[in-house]
């Protein structure tokens, strides 16, 4: 006999779990229980997975779900050895199913452990899969892909709109992307009963879907490095609406205008491009760069009020002066919305 092994990674939830879906079908389940690590490491959880995939349907496989195993096993050595052994040693007969959900981050960067367990799996005689969320403007063919699966019509504009809405086009690396094909498939059941037999257009997406898209420290800070109010005004709201912490923004901000300053000092001394990488590059001569162009949109002492007008924010945020939102956008209206660029001074 063979055993029915799935291990599914990524850090798209949506289209993993519709893989094990699929895995269910295939194998005619009759059963099907899920297990969720708890903690790191959680042995238990995998003594469990253990005991219920050796468990043999009566009328059919029965098919264990461990959901997070690399949690599950964290750094414990002991831990990382019964994951593997619970694919390694799966008896004939058994139906298990891996999942692995990781950030947007760290998804391309697998951890040891999960290289370990692909291979125990496919040594197995099972299977591997990845799925990874739709990254900067590649939702938008999620979107047309999912809707021509489920016979759903919708327009370009409005298939382009709605992947605008849920975040497919927002540029920052720190954005959780995990949940955006859920989000459209959800959206496009709603759009699609509204419209019937006629296609989707974009102003049913206006007058239905609400603008989800994730908030990003990096689209603040960036923003500032454009010097660009409107965007960063935005960037502040949605972060504050995700209710991200006020003092991790504070935080970014602290260090993205104390980069500018060193940035904007080094080039005005002249300093080489490499000791420019080295110190606020941080080995990123890119970075570097783009750092040393923000600086010069601003004067030195515009860099400096903005950084004393951080520190006085933080003190009236601790010491319960001000609220931590109006605080925040009191330094952003004082200091970027209502500071002219030095040019236009008189």
């Amino acid at each position: 006999m063979s055993v029915s092994l799935l291990l599914a990674h990524g850090d798209d939830s949506f289209q993993l779990d519709y893989l094990v879906a699929a895995f269910s079908m295939s194998i005619g389940a009759d059963d099907r229980v899920e297990l969720v690590a708890e903690r790191s490491p959680d042995e238990a959880v995998l003594d469990a997975a253990r005991v219920e995939a050796a468990s043999i349907g009566m009328f059919g496989p029965r098919l264990t779900v461990l959901r997070q195993p690399v949690r599950a096993a964290g750094r414990a050595t002991v831990a990382g050895d019964k994951l593997i052994a619970l694919a390694r040693d799966l008896p004939d007969g058994a139906a298990l199913a891996l999942v692995d959900v990781r950030s947007t981050r760290d998804a391309t960067r697998p951890p040891a452990l999960l290289t370990r367990l692909a291979d125990a799996v496919v040594e197995r005689g099972g299977t591997v899969e990845q799925r990874l969320a739709p990254r900067r403007g590649e939702l938008q063919a999620w979107v047309r892909s999912r809707a021509r699966d489920r016979g759903i019509l919708i327009e370009p504009r409005a298939a382009a709109m709605l992947a605008d809405r849920v975040g497919g086009m927002v540029a920052e690396t720190d954005v959780e992307r995990g949940e955006q094909t859920r989000i459209v498939a959800s959206e496009l059941e709603k759009l699609a009963t509204y419209a019937a037999e006629r296609a989707i257009t974009a102003d049913d997406v206006a007058a239905l879907v609400t603008d989800t898209r994730p908030a990003s420290l990096f689209a603040i800070t960036n923003a500032v490095d454009r010097r660009d109010p409107a965007a960063a005004t935005a960037a502040l709201s949605r972060a504050l609406a995700e209710e991200q912490p006020a003092l991790r923004i504070l935080g970014a901000l602290q260090g993205r205008i104390s980069d500018l300053i060193v940035a904007r000092e080094l080039a005005a001394s002249g300093s080489p491009a490499g000791e420019i990488t080295r110190r606020v590059g941080r080995g990123n001569a890119r970075v570097a760069e783009r750092l040393a162009e923000a600086a010069r949109r601003y004067s030195g002492a515009e860099l400096e009020a903005m950084l004393i007008g951080l520190f006085e924010t933080d003190l009236a945020i601790k010491t319960n002066v001000m609220a931590p939102e109006p605080a925040l956008t009191a330094w952003l209206g004082e200091y970027l919305v209502g500071m002219p660029r030095a040019a236009e001074r008189g």
